[in-house]
């Protein structure tokens, strides 16, 4: 089986039918997606790299309240 039959089936089975490039660009979105969940994972599992992080969060939602206007 070609990959081209195994993107067809899926895009027919897997996703409601649709075209091979709507399958390929929904299989790339959730690839690209799974590899931010993972470097989030690897991160988490760093507790100094975390905590720096959430600092960082932290920081930028205080720009929120910056008193410049643009936000809502």
């Amino acid at each position: 089986m070609s990959v081209r039959d195994d993107l067809a089936r899926v895009a027919a089975e897997d996703l409601g039918g649709v075209t091979l490039n709507a399958a390929l660009t929904h299989l790339l979105t959730e690839h690209r997606k799974a590899a931010v969940l993972a470097a989030y994972t690897r991160l988490e599992a760093n507790a100094s790299a975390w905590t720096n992080y959430e600092s960082e969060l932290d920081e930028w939602d205080g720009l929120a309240g910056d008193g410049l206007g643009g936000g809502q």
